[in-house]
């Protein structure tokens, strides 16, 4: 693994005693962990947003879901942003519960169809090289 330092920083002035601990790892999960092509990005912004909208939030149909998450996913490039302002300015159906991007990741988790992803074999080198870091209590941001 290489480390580099930034400009201001004199690689000597590095305290390498904890220069080969890694405390968090960041993610952008969409298409950049896996293949755009296998189709995931495209399940979790139609079914996987929509489905949670009419389920969750009272949306009337699949339609008008999908219509207000493409408006706002437009403006903020992400679901759970959009939904947020959305709720804000109360475009929401009447009657919606107070949208919690928790909810959202939640829902995902218990209903996305992760096997669009492929198997465990698909991603051995990437999984191999996450269980080779050393992470002191770690931290996962996506």
């Amino acid at each position: 693994m290489t480390v580099s330092c930034p400009e201001n920083v004199s690689p000597t002035s590095v305290d390498n005693s904890k220069a080969n601990v890694i405390s968090t790892i960041i993610f952008d999960v969409d298409d950049t962990l896996y293949d755009v092509g296998c189709g995931f990005t495209h399940h979790r912004n139609t079914d996987g947003a929509v489905n949670f909208m009419v389920d969750k939030l009272n949306f009337p149909s699949r339609e008008a879901a999908q219509a207000l998450r493409d408006e706002y996913f437009e403006r903020f490039h992400a679901t759970a942003k959009g939904l947020q302002v959305a709720d804000t300015e109360g475009r929401l159906p009447s009657g919606a519960p107070k949208f919690e991007p928790k909810d959202l990741s939640t829902y995902w988790a218990e209903n996305l169809d992760f096997s669009l992803l492929g198997d465990e074999e698909s991603y051995s080198e990437l999984l191999s090289m996450f269980q080779s870091l050393k992470v002191k209590k770690p931290q996962y941001l996506f």
